[in-house]
């Protein structure tokens, strides 16, 4: 009982203490995104900072925007960041930041000294969405959302809606980014953003007043990443194949054609539901065999070929076809991240896995050794459902009008 005499008046000092870390709303400036550019020798990095005014609940409606970008620049990424205090009444807050954005030129360059403030700073999540800008870093923060307020977590949704429906793209955080580049490989690969459309800024909340817009942020493009520096870019189509090849399929949609050899028009369609991809890597004289083993299940939703789904052996060569758009569709990727030598996909990584002593050898010369590697795919593809007719439309309506 005395012990507990002793304790009680502790621990109501403890319970009644608050946060010890706490920070007032007032003294800070919460930042939703973050963009690094190069330009003229120097490091600039602007800022989305939210406007808690305008996007509070309690406050009327305004025309006003709910972000606002500034810039600081210095020859250390370190040194732009501290000059925000000559421009700014409030200390910068980055612990609710969604993304960071690179500017080519930045990435060109080499963006080792913001993974290095990420790993140092205690304040950064490591949760952050990473993007490559084709043009300014600071000009896309600049662009205005429709559907939502804070740009940054426009950007962030984008990414994870594409990602859930057609899988071109992966969500790429700064966690993610840091352990490809410390791995054995060294390379990443990093979405890229581009505004659409035409050149205008959609940067005014009076623009958002249209029925549309000139101009709309996109995904656009895959950058390779080597090092901390980017060495080239593959397009959508491409983009596609990586994710493929790398088992990041989650949803998509296929398109395909009726003929065996690939060509003609892809009138018929399939969603693929479920997809997984396995490596399986195997020295041979010197070099690698890496066998790629893919395991898909989908549903058709367009069908324009000529048989009828009601005979199972028909639902076998749609299955065929399937496989072989989905073969042309790594093929595509891997002939474009090995012309770059880059090892976007992990390839090196299972071998250090498997085959650790072999690994040691090689990994100072595997950017040489990567493009010869042999790779062999083995595809197939499981239909769930062909819907409820067998025929396409037109050949139903054949059917009905003879």
């Amino acid at each position: 009982m005395n012990i507990w005499k002793l304790l009680l008046p502790l621990l109501v000092c403890v319970l009644t203490a608050g946060c010890w870390n706490s920070v007032e709303l007032n003294d800070i400036a919460v930042i939703s995104g973050t963009g690094i550019d190069w330009k003229d020798g120097s490091w600039v990095v602007s800022y989305q900072v939210v406007m808690p005014q305008v996007i509070s609940s309690q406050s009327p409606s305004s025309n006003a925007a709910a972000v606002n970008v500034f810039s600081t620049k210095a020859e250390s990424f370190r040194g732009a960041v501290s000059k925000t205090s000559l421009e700014i009444s409030r200390r910068l807050y980055f612990s609710h930041t969604q993304i960071v954005i690179i500017g080519q030129e930045a990435a060109r360059k080499g963006f080792g000294s913001l993974l290095d403030t990420y790993l140092r700073n205690h304040d950064s999540r490591e949760t952050v969405s990473v993007y490559l800008s084709k043009g300014s870093a600071r000009r896309m923060l600049e662009q205005l959302v429709p559907l939502e307020k804070i740009p940054a977590a426009a950007i962030q949704r984008m990414t994870m809606n594409e990602e859930m429906n057609s899988s071109t793209f992966r969500e790429m955080t700064i966690h993610q980014v840091l352990l490809d580049l410390l791995g054995p490989v060294h390379a990443t690969a990093i979405p890229g953003l581009v505004i659409a459309g035409t050149n205008e800024s959609i940067d005014s909340t009076e623009q958002l007043t249209r029925t549309s817009t000139p101009a709309k942020v996109r995904l656009f493009d895959l950058g390779l990443i080597s090092g901390d520096k980017l060495i080239g870019w593959i397009n959508n189509d491409e983009s596609e194949g990586v994710m493929w090849l790398s088992n990041h399929v989650k949803k998509t949609t296929i398109p395909f054609t009726c003929a065996e050899n690939g060509k003609g028009q892809r009138g018929s369609s399939v969603r693929i539901t479920h997809a997984r991809t396995k490596l399986r890597p195997e020295p041979a004289n010197g070099k690698w065999i890496m066998h790629v083993d893919v395991q898909a299940e989908g549903t058709l939703l367009e069908y324009d070929c000529q048989g009828d789904l009601a005979d199972p052996k028909q639902v076998e060569e749609v299955e065929k076809l399937i496989e072989g758009e989905i073969t042309a569709i790594m093929e595509k990727g891997w002939k474009a991240v090995r012309k770059y030598k880059a090892d976007v996909i992990g390839f090196g990584s299972v071998i250090h896995q498997k085959y650790p002593k072999q690994w040691s050898k090689t990994s100072d010369s595997w950017s040489e050794l990567f493009p010869s590697t042999e790779v062999k795919l083995s595809i197939k593809v499981k239909l769930n459902s062909t819907g409820l007719s067998g025929s396409s439309f037109k050949m139903s309506q054949k059917k009905r009008g003879s």
